[in-house]
């Protein structure tokens, strides 16, 4: 039995707590106060049931201080079976609930005693669980004590027989000891010796005494013969006891032994183990055939499920066509977002060029380079006379400032103020008429005609000077210079602004030919370009367009196309959306491509594999018919029934090797004269009987040799013989019931012994073979054979060399008992297997001595769950088996 997990309803301080054991090694660490003791006496109880409320036992109930619900529940597995323990609070141990997992079916409590077996909480105690507390007493025992107890580890209830043969030990040893003085039948036993001397000195001088001597002394004779035969009647009837006690197992024994040889098997082990491998290896073929077969219909299901791949393998070719053509239909689209964007940028820019060209509403073409070249020229030209006249004009103001100041220096020097005014009014209009009209794009005539206004200003204002005649004259020479030279600068002037003008009709013919007579021939170059950017701009937008209207028309033949997807494409919207949804189709067409692929791919996969798995199929079937065959044997109905003979066999072979261990050669071949339990019982009564009769026999020749004792004291020759022979008789009456008494608690002792030494030694064998695994794992390999010789315990370490226990090392001796305690558990499984739990066993063991039994442990859990609870902290590292669960 396993327990798969823990759920306590309310158990001293734990409430609504759960815990997983499906692991087989089980660590359960935490601290003092932790909970650990109240987790294992909650484990006992649900099996158990709880402890009373009277005594010691009030103690171990835990009992939630809380008022939770008490109690709670155990998930258990057994050959299989989930079981569900519920035990709440109630009478009798508490309210007991079994229940199967896999049903929810309410079992009977029985269900749990058969579980248990007949193992009550005393004997889990005893052959399940132990603890530091248990391995504290072995330290404390003596050497013999200690091989006792190991002796006696295979007999139920061992501790209570130990500790009534150690106390009928005592209570023998209290009345004698071959080697005491102050125990009573020691004393009394010296007494007679001594009186017995005095006795026979009183006696040697009567002869009738003599003849009573002799007749006494062959009452004695005949007194020993008769306790002799009490002796073997007694052993007698202790092995009547012994046969009567053991004839059910020998009844048992001879049953199987018949039922054995009647149920002789027609096939062999090897046969049945080929075959059902065989028959194991054609259910799961079978059962890969039918998932094959299975996944097979499914997958040509999925196939014929499909309408729309349905449809793609009806119209493979022109779908495909689509798919192909809607890339090229996609990148036309795409070409012409981006064309209506660039015609609309260079709209854009045209509308830009023709804002900043101050032309009329129609934009004129560019120059030619002809027409560019007489533009430059002339603007060259034009830009050439200006430069001359920009010269001519500042020789002519220099001038002008020259008479002036000419004009100046006449001036009298008493001249009124008022004239002095007019004549600076009259030369400042002069230079403005002269020099400003030059500043401005201004008929010629006209610039001329302001000219010479400007120089009749002056004039006047040199007629308005006074001076004297001599200062006129002195510089009448030099004006006369001066006006000759303006007045040729003045025709030099009027030559420039004709060419001027000529330069100016030009550049205005070719400004009305391209119809930008309005703008100033000095921007016309950088116009030019602009012209020539708008040309462009223009022809581009122009291709531009074109190239659209090629482009629609190509989108449009292939969403004519498209409309054979109309019952799986929406094909209404805009363009744009066409093509969307027609991507979309396709894309969710490629992945279900994808998947019919893997689905075809996978069938083709299945089909193959369904082929093999049929030709695996029968070649294992016709293996399991030739093997049926072979052993004689029509179907596997028929095998299965030989099995089952075959099984019954094997396990009826080993309940009787099993019985035979438990009854030694001598009582078998003891048993085996007798027919019946009832033939023991008569002999046994018979034997009692013979007993009784020879005890009488004893009783009564006891009275005559007290007789004769009596007739030989009163031959005695005074009172000091016939003192001396009655105070012999006292004291052998005396002696006689001391050893009475001593025989009997020795013999009690003694047959406890031997009786726990039976019990022990009928599983010893495979106990030993376990127990020396164990105990040279414990020591490092140290000691590797255990031997029970003469009712002690020899080890043999790794050189051969034999120590009995008593010569071991107290830590040695622990390891010992813990190896063959497991051993016994492991031995023990056959009749019932429970889980193994230690509490804090290990304490006082050094680091590798504890490391070496985690290892055991460890070992065990593979075929047995082990629980350990631990204070310390830093345990094992778990394995794949094993599990820390940490309690705070």
């Amino acid at each position: 039995m396993k327990i798969l997990k823990i759920n306590i309803y309310g158990f001293g301080k734990w409430q609504d707590q759960k815990f997983d054991l499906s692991q087989n090694l089980t660590y359960f660490s935490g601290p003092n106060e932790a909970g650990k003791s109240t987790l294992r006496q909650f484990i006992l109880s649900i099996l158990f049931g709880f402890r009373t409320k009277r005594g010691a036992d009030r103690y171990l109930r835990y009992e939630p201080k809380d008022g939770s619900k008490y109690g709670g529940e155990l998930l258990v597995e057994h050959q299989g079976t989930r079981y569900l323990l519920t035990r709440v609070k109630g009478k009798s141990g508490g309210k007991l609930t079994v229940t199967d997992v896999a049903t929810q079916e309410v079992l009977s409590n029985d269900v749990l005693a058969t579980l248990l077996g007949s193992v009550d909480e005393t004997l889990f105690n005893e052959m399940f669980s132990f603890s530091q507390t248990e391995l504290t007493e072995i330290r404390q025992l003596e050497r013999d004590e200690f091989r006792k107890r190991v002796l006696k580890i295979g007999a139920v209830g061992s501790d209570q027989w130990i500790s009534l043969q150690s106390s009928f030990e005592k209570s023998a040893d209290k009345i004698y000891a071959p080697k005491g003085r102050v125990r009573p039948l020691n004393k009394l036993l010296k007494k007679h010796q001594k009186l017995e001397q005095n006795v026979q000195e009183a006696s040697q001088e009567i002869g009738e005494y003599r003849q009573k001597t002799e007749a006494e002394n062959e009452a004695q004779k005949k007194l020993t013969k008769l306790s002799a035969q009490i002796k073997d009647s007694q052993d007698k009837l202790e092995q009547l006891k012994r046969n009567l006690s053991g004839w059910s197992i020998y009844q048992q024994l001879q049953n199987l032994i018949k039922r054995d040889n009647q149920g002789n098997s027609t096939i062999s082990t090897d046969k049945i183990q080929d075959l059902e491998k065989l028959n194991q290896q054609l259910n799961e073929i079978k059962q890969t055939a039918t998932d094959v077969k299975t996944k097979i219909s499914e997958l040509m299901e999925s196939l014929k499920s499909n309408p729309r791949v349905v449809f793609f393998d009806q119209h493979q070719e022109e779908v495909t066509t689509l798919r192909d053509e809607l890339g090229d239909s996609q990148s036309l689209l795409n070409q012409v977002e981006d064309l209506k964007q660039q015609v609309n940028e260079i709209e854009q820019e045209k509308i830009k060029i023709s804002s900043q060209l101050i032309v009329g509403e129609t934009i004129p073409n560019s120059f030619t380079d002809d027409e560019m070249n007489q533009v430059q020229t002339n603007l060259d030209q034009k830009s050439k006379l200006e430069n001359q006249k920009q010269a001519v004009q500042d020789q002519i103001v220099h001038i002008q400032n020259r008479l002036l100041e000419e004009s100046n220096s006449r001036r009298p020097t008493t001249q009124p103020t008022q004239k002095r005014g007019l004549q600076n009014v009259l030369t400042g209009v002069g230079v403005i008429l002269i020099i400003i009209p030059w500043l401005f794009s201004m008929g010629i005539g006209l610039k001329i005609g302001l000219a010479l206004l400007g120089l009749v200003c002056i004039g006047i204002r040199y007629f308005m000077r006074p001076g004297t005649d001599n200062q006129t004259k002195t510089h009448s020479s030099a004006n006369m210079d001066l006006h000759a030279k303006l007045s040729d600068l003045n025709t030099q002037l009027e030559d420039i602004s004709k060419q001027q003008q000529t330069i100016a009709k030009k550049l205005t013919a070719i400004g009305k030919q391209k119809g930008i007579s309005n703008s100033d021939p000095q921007t016309w170059p950088a116009l030019q370009n602009y012209l020539k950017r708008f040309e462009l701009l223009t022809q581009k937008q122009k291709t531009g367009k074109e190239q659209i209207v090629k482009a629609q028309k190509q989108i449009s033949e292939f969403l004519d196309k498209s409309k054979l997807l109309s019952d799986w494409v929406v094909l209404t919207g805009d363009t744009q959306e066409k093509i969307q949804n027609l991507n979309n189709y396709f894309q969710k067409m490629d992945q279900e491509q994808q998947d019919v692929l893997k689905i075809r791919q996978d069938l083709a996969y299945y089909q193959n594999r369904f082929k093999k798995v049929t030709a695996q199929k029968e070649e294992i079937q016709h293996n399991v018919d030739s093997k049926l065959k072979e052993a004689g044997l029509n179907n596997w109905e028929s095998f299965q029934i030989a099995r089952e003979k075959q099984y019954e066999q094997e396990s009826n072979q080993e309940k009787i090797s099993k019985l035979k261990q438990q009854l030694n050669s001598s009582t078998l071949k003891e048993l085996s004269q007798f027919e019946n339990k009832e033939q023991i019982q008569d002999e046994l009564t018979a034997q009692t009987q013979s007993l009784e009769k020879l005890r009488k026999e004893q009783e009564t020749l006891i009275e005559q040799k007290t007789v004769l004792n009596t007739k030989l004291q009163q031959l005695a020759d005074d009172d000091t013989y016939s003192n001396l022979q009655q105070e012999l008789a006292n004291l052998e009456a005396e002696i006689l019931a001391q050893t009475r008494e001593w025989l009997t608690t020795k013999l009690a002792a003694q047959w406890i012994d031997e009786t726990l030494s039976v019990a022990s030694q009928g599983r010893l064998p495979k106990i030993i073979k376990f127990a020396e695994q164990y105990f040279s794992l414990l020591t490092n390999k140290r000691y590797n054979k255990i031997s029970f010789n003469d009712g002690t315990i020899v080890v043999f370490d790794t050189n051969n060399q034999a120590f009995d226990v008593g010569e071991l090392s107290q830590g040695t001796a622990e390891q010992l008992y813990v190896a063959i305690r497991l051993a016994f558990v492991e031995v023990m499984t056959d009749l019932v297997d429970l889980p193994i739990i230690i509490d804090d066993g290990f304490v006082n063991f050094d680091a590798t001595r504890k490391q070496n039994v985690m290892n055991l442990l460890s070992k065990i859990s593979q075929n047995h769950q082990v629980i350990y609870f631990s204070t310390e902290t830093q345990l094992t590292n778990p394995t794949s088996n094993s599990q820390v669960i940490y309690l705070k």
